[in-house]
Order: structure tokens, then C-alpha cells, then sequence
């Protein structure tokens, strides 16, 4: 077993990770003289970073050798506390705490922050997680709980003579004093001597410090410094104040000072600064002081109030503060040190504000404002400001220049640009003559912009440059559709008319794309959204646009593509073969659903140890054949092989299989040469968003910018911080290439019959219940006696297995075999046979799914017995040919009335619409998981009403857990996550009221 650590180093201010495989022979490795012995079972970076590198903004470092100090024996080191409940031995003698050499990858806070609360599927498949790695999880939670919260402030600390800026985060005493008491010793374990260093909190804070530190500066990051040094060195890369030594004393005297008053929250107002604009263009801009009330923020007091009251309190409409007069000047103090005007009205003895010139009303708003508001200070500025009423080009497409054929993604249209201030259209000679006014801030036709140096030369670089031009349709969409935030000017998006408008109109709404005839050869009658999305399928492939169909479970993409295939080659007179790429799991189904519904499509299956692998033979063999199948791993393998030809179409199903784009699978299918790109996908983000990018890059490489960009503009903002105006421009741009629906959208259930899902309570026989009880006793007295959280977490997940056995059958308990004496004994077992007899007897037909292999087997001996008849059984250790067969034969008019299938192994993937009954015989708890299961039968092909049986014993942990699942639907994969783990976090009353017999079910049996 792999197991993944890591902990936070402050004295390197890195994150290091390290491996451990417990599968290794640890052979100790004597060290150089003088050098500390390397780990001996320390798993090598390189089988795990590859899984990284999606997380880091730049490339890994080399890493760094540390020395990790832990317990061990005879020269070796124990087994860590996570590899325990897996069977990992551990040795009864004492250890000795003993030093060895790590070499770790080292990680920098703004790759932490990431990696820590998104840890990627691919490293949990892999690994497990140490403990160190989970407490760092934690830490992250309770870093981001001061973000959200608001507990950080801008700070300074002084060593000797320098002066550096920092983000000081203000975390919950509680919350820290909590966590810290839980800290895995071997988060400290990587110090320079025996000892270990520090309190377990003081690392912590330095830790959520370090990470609040990390965001807000990639927040208020630019490439435009402030002015002033403190708010240079609190928003650059360089966190020390360059410039004088006795500013920089002064100004720390001020931050001590007001530290002390407890930062600027004080009691029920704070200071705040309005600035306004003057009514004349000649007329000075004033900043004025006023307190604000904290709990209404529009109750303004102003500071000519404060100065006229003689007292030590301020009452005034029902809000107290204390020394109103000696607070304010305290807060004026500080904030002077932030925007240096300020002090000048600072000499009078009742100052009330300060006149501003256009260059420092400027500065106010570009650089001290945000800062200022971090502060704790309230912020008024004009409202077009807060429109960021800046310079803005747009680019307006009028029509295509000449080309021959459909409008595809490589024609060229014509657009021109124009520049604005505010709303207003500006010309070339205009704004030149409001640059030589040499002002920041100017006034254009009774509007306020502001001009900085930057966006001045961009513009007048615009003007130079970009009074037309010509874009690909694919730039043209993305201009259309994304405001570009990184150029010096606002790029607003592009305005399209004309014909180009109403092509436009038919990208952005693909469920609205005109359908041709149904092609001759294509042997199926199209549902209504069938042949919207055939029809939206012709539009992209004659633009020659990526696509990616993204229909729920068992809508059909299969015969949606198949569909177009056939059009290709009728109307488009496409000669090339199309490209499948797929599960080898589905091959055989595809190979199946060619053959049914378009039998005039040629076929060649590159798949097997028999595959061609010549390079000319396999040209040979292709010419007369119009779709070639293979695998994902074979593509991967024989890369070199099928990137030669000129593929018509490469298609992906299950297209999620390249959601991972550093992988080799993703880089070999961007490598083919393809007219068009298809992916076919009910999942296009099952984890991240980066998923989305990968399989966007693969359709449409360059669409949506760099992984790094896309990161920056969509997935942190979106995934970290729910940022919804993120999302809808996520949404908006991604449309014109993303076909989605799902079986619950009321055009789709007109075309699916119904599905009902009912509850099947069982009761417990005497033995299940003495078996059940018996076993509840003994494992809560194991859970209770546990030495530590990690085997305390093995024997909660070993009970919760043997008392679903035991609900299962006390012969699947008991491991008795194929030769057991099975009736009678079982509740569920009793139910299930009388409603198959039901069933049967009515000439219907059953799923049954189990996530047991062992009672899978169990059932089909005892059904084939009971009824005398056949009963097909698809396990995980089903041959691929066999497990195609056994589809087949089940599909077929006279196949087997019942089909069991283990839920691993068949609960995806598989058309079973011959069945209208689904029995899920044990509960997996994931409602997504028994619904995919659902989905083999309740898919298109469906023409009768699918009923859908969950059993359920009565008294027991399943019917408790089943509460808890109807009780929190609405958030049900947070609850149950991906199985059954998140049930051994619940403490020990909390599991005894889970697990133990209810009295109803013992009543059942007595």
C-alpha cells in the first residue's frame, strides 16, 4: 500500500510531501559517515508527482532533504498509524524515536492551498492519506474560515533596521486550541534535532498565516504596483518596505497603536472616508472623515458632529461610542500612513477631511482605497467608479470574407473596433486631446474615466493597430463571449450582425439547430430530442467545431452518433474512417449497435494481441471501412500507429477517461488528426472544472486559454469562492459546444416511461437477530477500546461490512459456499423470492444488484434451484466476451428472466432495457451510484414503466441510515460521500444509536 504525507516546514515556508510504501521490503541503508541513514521504505516521487502537476502554477522544484524524526526498531521505522487498519504489522517491542533522511517535494502556499482541499481522484485511487496530510486538510478549512470571516489585517514586523508587510491572520482562539490538541505528532516529526520545536499551535498559526497571506496577495496581486511602500510590500512578490528607516519606525509605532485599540472595529461605528467629485472641472475633489455605524451602514455621522460634542460618549440614534474624538484621530493617524494627504488635515486641531488634487484622488482610489477597506475602514467613493467606468474597445463582426463552402471554424470574418470612455464612443483626435490635459482622472461629455499611463499607451497602440481585422470563427466566438480581463483596456465582448448574428444565435442555443432528414441506412426512428441533437451534431460537424454531447445515462448518444456517421457519409461524402475511442468494456456494445441500427457502416476492431501493427498494412486495412473501435489504453499504445491517418471523426465515449489533460491517454487523443472532434460524456465534471478544460482543449484546442489561465479566471473562483458572475461566463462560452440533458427535463420525460421507486422493509429472522446483536456488542466494545483514530476508523467500516452480511443472509456471514442450506433464514432473501415469483408469473423480468460478490453467487445458485430456470450472473471477474454475451442473451425476447449483476461491475456501462424491475438487495448508500445502476434499465428502449425496489431490514442500521439519506436528499452526496466511510467519523453514541436493534425488529422474530 501507497501512502502519501506531508506537513508544513516554516522555516522553509514550503509544504513537503513524501511517500511511504508499506509494500516494500524495508532494508536499512547505512548513510555516508556523518550523515543521517535514508528512510528505507520511502516511495519514490516520481510514481506519485505526475498526479501533481495539474496543482502547481509552476514546475516542481527539485525538492529538499529533510530529516524526519520517527519511532522505530532494530534500525527501522514503524509502519505509520494509517497503514495499521490495513493490515500492516507493527512489531510489539518499545521503539526508539530514530532519524532518517527524506527527500520531500516541496510545494509553495499558493499550490497548497489547492492541493490540500482539492486533492486530485487520480493520488486518492493511489494512495491513502496520512494522517499529517488530513490534519493539513483541517488547518486549510480553518485558514479559509478567516478568510470568509474576514479575521486577517494587514501587519508589520520589524527585524532590526528592515521592515516587511505580511497579512496577519486573526483565527478563532477556540477553533486553533481545538485543532492543535489533535495534531499528529508527525506534523513537527521533520526538525533539525530530537526535540520537537514549538507548541503544536504556534506551527498551526504559522500555517493559516502563511495561507491567508498566500491568497490575499494572489487577490490583490497586479503588475502595477501601488505607490506607497507598505501597500507595495503587502500586494508584490517582495514583502520588505524599501525606502526610509525613520518613515518606516514611524509607521510601525502608528500600527502598534492602533493594534492596540483592537484594529478599527470599535464598538458600534467605524471611520470612514467619502470621497467626492467636484462639480467644476477646476475645483479641488474632497475626502471627507465621518463614522459609520457597523450595523447599518447607512447611518453616517460626520466628523464636524464628533468635534461639536463635548462629551466622552457620542449617542446618536440609539448607537454609543466611546471617545468618538480620541478614536478618530487614533484611526486618521493610521490611515495618513496608508494615503500620506490625509495628513496635512491632520495639523488642524478638529480635522473634518482634505482637499484632494486629481492626482491624489487618483492614487486614493487606485491604491489606498482596497487597502484602506481591509483595514477595517469604510470606503465611499462615487458611483461610477464603482462601475469601473474605464476604456473599453469592442470589436464588431460584419461578414465573412470570401471563402468556398459552409461557414466552417477556419473561415475568416471581417470585424472593425471602437473605442469608448464610459458609454461613449471616442475617435482617434478626441481622446489625444484628453491625454495632453496630463490628467488621471478627466471628464468626457458629463462622465468621469480614469486614465493611468498603461491604458493611455494601450490605447493609443489600439488606435494604431486594431482599426480591423479578420478572426476565425472559433476567435470570433470567444471574443463574442468573453470580456478579455487581462489586456490594460476593457475588451468588451463583440457585437455580431447580420447574417453572422443569426449563425451566432444557433451556436449559443444548440437545442434549437436545425434537423435534417433522417438519413437512408439509419435503421431507428429518433425520439423529438434525438433529433435535436442529430440535428446540432450536422450544424458542428459542417463548422467543423469540437462538440461534446453530454446526454444523461441511456439518452441515446450511441445512436445520435451513429446517426451522423451515416449522414456523413450520404450527404457530406465523407471517405475517411471515423476514429471510436472507448472503454473496453463498451467495444462489444458498440460493434452490437453499429450492426442494429446501421448495418451499411463497415467495421474493424483494433483491439487484442492480434491488432495490426504495421503501419501500411493498417492503412491497407482501413480503406474500405467507415469507423475503427479501440480502446483508450490502446490509443495511448499505439499512438504513433493511428496519429498517421486523417481520421474523418475521432469520437470519445465515456470522454471523462481524458479529464486528467497531463496524462499520456489525454496528450496521445490531442494528438490525432482529426476533421472533427466528438466527446461523448453524462459526466463532463465529475470532480474540477479542470476536467471541463481538458475535454474543451481536446475539441477545441486554445478555446478557452491556457490550464493555467483557465484556473486563474474559472476554477478557483468558481470552485473556492462560489463565484457566480465566474460560472454564468463559464456557462455562456461553453454553450455553443456542450449539448446537455438530463432525463428530468420535461421535454425528455414525454419520451421515457415512468419510474417508480418503492422501499421493500424486510424483517430479520431469529437468527439474523441473534447474529445481529451478538455483533453489535462485540464491535462496539472493539470500536470503544481503539488505540487511535485510524484503527478505531478499520473496525467501525469491519462492522458496518458483517452486519450488512448479516442482513444479507447469515450464509454470506458465515462464508458456508454454493452448498449451503439457504431457505429460510433470511428476511430479505424470503421477500426477494416471493416477488420474483410475482414477477415472473406476469412474464416480466429482474435486475438484481448486490455490491457482494459472494452473495451474488449465492443468489444465483439458490434462484436457478427455486425456479428451475436460467439465471445469468455478471461479476467483475466476468470475461469481456463472456460479460457481452451474457448482455445479449438477457436482451434477447426469450433470454433469462433474471439478471444479477455485482454493483461494480454492471452498474454502468450496460444497455438492460429488457428488464422493468431493478431489486438493489444491499444498499451501496450513494444515491448516485444505485441511481447509475437504475439507469441499465431505465434508459431509452424502455417501453414499459420500470419499477424499482430498495430492500431495506426493518430495526436495523439500514433502515437508520436510509432515514438519514431521505432526511438531507438535497445534500446527499456531501452526506454519504462516495460509500460508506463518512459513517465512521460519528463518535461512540452516535454509532451505538446507528447500529444497535430496534425493538420493532425484534418483535418481528420473537
Amino acid at each position: 500500500m501507497h501512502i502519501l504525507h506531508g506537513t508544513w516546514l516554516p522555516a522553509h515556508a514550503v509544504f513537503a510531501l513524501w511517500g511511504e510504501d508499506t509494500t516494500a521490503e524495508a532494508q536499512y541503508r547505512k548513510g555516508r559517515r556523518g550523515k543521517t541513514a535514508p528512510h528505507p521504505t520511502q516511495l519514490d516521487a516520481g510514481t506519485w508527482l505526475k498526479y501533481l502537476d495539474t496543482y502547481a502554477t509552476d514546475p516542481f522544484p527539485d525538492g529538499l532533504d529533510v530529516t524526519i524524526w520517527l519511532p522505530g526498531f532494530y534500525k527501522q521505522p514503524q509502519p505509520s498509524l494509517t497503514a495499521r487498519p490495513y493490515g500492516v504489522q507493527v512489531a510489539d517491542t518499545n521503539p526508539e524515536l530514530l532519524a532518517w533522511e527524506l527527500h520531500a517535494v516541496t510545494l509553495s502556499m499558493d499550490d497548497v492551498l489547492d492541493f490540500l482541499l482539492q486533492i486530485p481522484e487520480e493520488v486518492r485511487d493511489m494512495f491513502k492519506l496520512g494522517t499529517d496530510l488530513r490534519f493539513w486538510q483541517q488547518a486549510t478549512l480553518l485558514a479559509f474560515n478567516c478568510l470568509v470571516e474576514g479575521r486577517y489585517s494587514p501587519a508589520l514586523r520589524q527585524r532590526g533596521r528592515q521592515f516587511t508587510a505580511h497579512w496577519q491572520a486573526r483565527p478563532d482562539n477556540t477553533l486553533v486550541t481545538e485543532l492543535a490538541e489533535v495534531m499528529p505528532p508527525i506534523c513537527r516529526a521533520m526538525v533539525e534535532e530530537v526535540e520537537m520545536v514549538g507548541h503544536p499551535a504556534d506551527l498551526l498559526r504559522d500555517f493559516v498565516s502563511n495561507a491567508v497571506d498566500a491568497f490575499v496577495r494572489e487577490r490583490y496581486g497586479t503588475e502595477k504596483l501601488p505607490r506607497h511602500p507598505w501597500l507595495r510590500a503587502l500586494t508584490g512578490i517582495d514583502p520588505v518596505l524599501k525606502g526610509d528607516y525613520e518613515q518606516f519606525k514611524a509607521l510601525f509605532t502608528a500600527w502598534e497603536q492602533w493594534q492596540a485599540l483592537g484594529d478599527t472595529e470599535m464598538g458600534a461605528f467605524r471611520i470612514s472616508l467619502r470621497l467626492t467629485e467636484p462639480e467644476n472641472e477646476t475645483d479641488a475633489w474632497t475626502l471627507d472623515y465621518l463614522l459609520q455605524a457597523t450595523d447599518e451602514t447607512g447611518l453616517l455621522v460626520e466628523a464636524h458632529q464628533v468635534w461639536a460634542s463635548s462629551s466622552q460618549v457620542l449617542e446618536y440614534l440609539d448607537h454609543r461610542f466611546d471617545k468618538p474624538q480620541e478614536k478618530l484621530l487614533r484611526g486618521l493617524g493610521l490611515a495618513s500612513r496608508l494615503f500620506p494627504p490625509i495628513e496635512r488635515s491632520l495639523r488642524q486641531s478638529r480635522p473634518v477631511g482634505v482637499a484632494l488634487s486629481r492626482e491624489e484622488a487618483y492614487q486614493f482610489l487606485t491604491d489606498a482605497a482596497p487597502i484602506l477597506e481591509e483595514s477595517g475602514f469604510g470606503i465611499l467613493v462615487p458611483n461610477w467608479w464603482r462601475k469601473q467606468r474605464r476604456i473599453k474597445a469592442k470589436a464588431s463582426f460584419t461578414d465573412a470574407v470570401e471563402s468556398s463552402g459552409f461557414l466552417t471554424k477556419d473561415s475568416l470574418l471581417n470585424y472593425t473596433w471602437t473605442l469608448s470612455l464610459g458609454d461613449q464612443v471616442i475617435d482617434k483626435d478626441e481622446f489625444e486631446a484628453l491625454v495632453e490635459l496630463k490628467q488621471p482622472l478627466v471628464r468626457y461629455k458629463g462622465e468621469w474615466v480614469a486614465l493611468n499611463p498603461e491604458q493611455i499607451d494601450a490605447a493609443l497602440q489600439f488606435f494604431e493597430q486594431a482599426n480591423d481585422g479578420q478572426a476565425t470563427l472559433l476567435d470570433a466566438l470567444r471574443m463574442q463571449m468573453l470580456e478579455d480581463d487581462e489586456q490594460p483596456i476593457d475588451i468588451d465582448q463583440a457585437e455580431v450582425t447580420g447574417w453572422l448574428e443569426d449563425v451566432f444565435d444557433r451556436l449559443r442555443h444548440p437545442d434549437g439547430a436545425q434537423v435534417p432528414e433522417k438519413p437512408d441506412g439509419l435503421y431507428a426512428n429518433l425520439r423529438p430530442y434525438q433529433e435535436r441533437g442529430f440535428g446540432w451534431l450536422t450544424q458542428m460537424r459542417q463548422m467543423r467545431l469540437g462538440a461534446c454531447l453530454a446526454d444523461d445515462m441511456g439518452l441515446g448518444k450511441t445512436l445520435q452518433t451513429i446517426a451522423l456517421w451515416v449522414y456523413e457519409r450520404q450527404q457530406m461524402h465523407v471517405a475517411m474512417p471515423a476514429l471510436l475511442v472507448c472503454p473496453t468494456s463498451v467495444v462489444g456494445n458498440w460493434r452490437h449497435e453499429i450492426r442494429r441500427f446501421a448495418p451499411e457502416l463497415s467495421t474493424m476492431t483494433h483491439h487484442g494481441s492480434h491488432r495490426i501493427a504495421d503501419p501500411e498494412a493498417f492503412k491497407e486495412a482501413i480503406q474500405d471501412v467507415d469507423v475503427v473501435i479501440t480502446s483508450y489504453a490502446l490509443m495511448r499504445r499505439d499512438r504513433e500507429l493511428l496519429e498517421q491517418i486523417a481520421w474523418s471523426d475521432m469520437v470519445l465515449d465515456e470522454a471523462q477517461n481524458i479529464k486528467n489533460a497531463s496524462t499520456k491517454q489525454a496528450q496521445a487523443a490531442r494528438a490525432m488528426n482529426a476533421d472533427f472532434r466528438l466527446a461523448l460524456t453524462g459526466t463532463p465534471v465529475e470532480n474540477r472544472l479542470t476536467e471541463l478544460w481538458s475535454i474543451l482543449h481536446f475539441l477545441n484546442p486554445g478555446y478557452l486559454g491556457s490550464q493555467k489561465a483557465f484556473k486563474s479566471n474559472f476554477s478557483t473562483p468558481i470552485e473556492r469562492y462560489g463565484d457566480e458572475d465566474a460560472a454564468r461566463t463559464l456557462r455562456q462560452i461553453t454553450s455553443p459546444f456542450i449539448l446537455r440533458r438530463l432525463k428530468t427535463d420535461n421535454l425528455i420525460m414525454q419520451d421515457l416511461p415512468d419510474k417508480f421507486e418503492n422501499k421493500v422493509f424486510c424483517t430479520l429472522t431469529a437468527e439474523q437477530a441473534t447474529l445481529y446483536e451478538a455483533e453489535v456488542r462485540e464491535a462496539l466494545s472493539t470500536v470503544e477500546q481503539a488505540d487511535d483514530d485510524m484503527s478505531r476508523r478499520g473496525n467501525v467500516l469491519r462492522m458496518l461490512t458483517r452486519l450488512k452480511q448479516i442482513c444479507n443472509h447469515p450464509a454470506h456471514f458465515f462464508k458456508e459456499g454454493t452448498d449451503a442450506n439457504l431457505k429460510g433464514r433470511s428476511g430479505k432473501l424470503g421477500r426477494l423470492t416471493e416477488m420474483l415469483d410475482e414477477i415472473r408469473d406476469n412474464d416480466e423480468r429482474a435486475l438484481i444488484f448486490t455490491q457482494y460478490a459472494e452473495m451474488g453467487t449465492l443468489l444465483e445458485g439458490y434462484l436457478k434451484h427455486t425456479f428451475g430456470d436460467e439465471v445469468l450472473y455478471l461479476h467483475g471477474g466476468t470475461p469481456s466476451v463472456k460479460r457481452d454475451e451474457l448482455v445479449q442473451r438477457f436482451q434477447t425476447r426469450s433470454g433469462a428472466s433474471i439478471f444479477i449483476l455485482s454493483l461494480r461491475a454492471g452498474g454502468t456501462g450496460l444497455n438492460l432495457t429488457a428488464a422493468n424491475h431493478v431489486f438493489h438487495y444491499d444498499r451501496w448508500y450513494n444515491p448516485a451510484v444505485e441511481d447509475q445502476a437504475t439507469d441499465r434499465a431505465f434508459r431509452i428502449g424502455q417501453t414499459k414503466d420500470v419499477q424499482v425496489h430498495k430492500f431495506i431490514c426493518l430495526g436495523t442500521l439500514e433502515e437508520r441510515i436510509d432515514e438519514m439519506i431521505e432526511h438531507k436528499k438535497a445534500l446527499a452526496d456531501a452526506v454519504v460521500g462516495s460509500g460508506e466511510s463518512w459513517i465512521s467519523e460519528l463518535n461512540d453514541d452516535e454509532l451505538r444509536e446507528l447500529v444497535m436493534l430496534r425493538a420493532d425488529a425484534a418483535e418481528a422474530y420473537e
